[in-house]
């Protein structure tokens, strides 16, 4: 937030009576140098910076100094009336939350602020719990080093305790969700028993649908190549710029996928799995944080937060472009 500067009220007074005093030295008593004159400006009570100017730039140079203090005072005023909404939470317990890019759960938006699922589903749940959110956009391949170090409280991003529940302290589940395929339609697939040697699918390196994968207990010939990625967003472009036949992943990003492009990508009917989400703390965790969560998720849940949530960005999706086929 924007802080006036210290002695600005000081300043403006010194400056006009300064200004005062010169007028007044002019009018009656004359300059004992007729182009030039000490003027003295006291930014604080403690320096005073003094200067030789001539007669002629003195009114130019105070107007300059009056209208720089009034910038300086609107764009305190601008700046304050923008926060003035988070003033009542200033004092509250910031929670550090680890995001990346992986739309339609965490994504910037035309605004260039944060919104997706995941971020909406955080911002009431830490409202109920009186806590403050601070969303930190981290490398996903550093996530347990930035835990570790404090540098994020927790990860809070389309993450699932399935595999790692002895990795991280879980809040409990808050949201199950359903893994399937997608593909172009003029690719021939059909479903995973389709797929043979030839094809590549693309999966979030570190992610539920490539432990499952690599595996090798899902109904997919075990000769289907599997190509890892850092995000969900680098899985889709290798799809769209054909890197790989297909992407395993939740059907929300596969629906956003289907929107984003009508017309070139269907997801297979046939559902892989359902993973649920968690926010992750990382192990042995003692704090408060879990327990408050647990019970304000529970609420959302209860009250159909959550399922009105998820139901906007299913709209959102359909809205932009056409629903997925199945």
């Amino acid at each position: 937030m924007y802080r006036p500067f210290a002695g600005l009220t000081s300043c403006k007074g010194a400056i006009i009576l300064q200004l005062q005093k010169m007028i007044g030295q002019d009018v009656n008593h004359g300059l004992t140098e007729p182009n030039k004159m000490n003027l003295i400006c006291c930014f604080d009570e403690k320096s005073r910076v003094p200067r030789r100017i001539k007669r002629g730039a003195i009114v130019s140079s105070v107007l300059i100094l009056l209208v720089a203090v009034c910038a300086v005072a609107l764009t305190y005023t601008v700046r304050s009336s923008s926060t003035s909404s988070s003033e009542a939470d200033k004092d509250l317990p910031v929670l550090k939350i680890g995001v990346t890019d992986n739309d339609p759960y965490v994504y910037i938006d035309t605004t260039g602020d944060y919104a997706g699922i995941d971020i909406d589903i955080a911002r009431e749940a830490c409202k109920r719990a009186g806590i403050k959110p601070q969303f930190v956009d981290i490398s996903w391949n550093d996530r347990d080093r930035l835990l570790k170090n404090g540098d994020i409280d927790c990860l809070w991003c389309d993450y699932s305790p399935n595999y790692r529940e002895d990795d991280y302290c879980w809040t409990e589940p808050y949201l199950t969700v359903t893994v399937s395929v997608a593909a172009k339609k003029t690719s021939g697939i059909k479903g995973l028993a389709s797929l043979d040697g030839s094809k590549t699918v693309a999966v979030i390196a570190g992610s539920v649908s490539e432990r499952r994968l690599l595996a090798g207990d899902l109904e997919m010939s075990s000769d289907v190549h599997i190509k890892s990625y850092g995000s969900a967003e680098l899985c889709k472009a290798a799809l769209v710029k054909g890197y790989v036949d297909c992407w395993m992943a939740d059907v929300q990003s596969l629906d956003r996928l289907v929107a984003q492009y009508p017309g070139v990508y269907r997801v297979f009917a046939d559902n892989v799995m359902t993973v649920d989400l968690g926010v992750a703390f990382k192990d042995g965790y003692e704090g408060e944080y879990v327990k408050n969560l647990n019970t304000v998720l529970f609420e959302m849940d209860r009250d159909g937060t959550i399922e009105r949530i998820v139901g906007k960005y299913k709209a959102r999706a359909t809205t932009d472009g056409q629903g997925a086929e199945s």
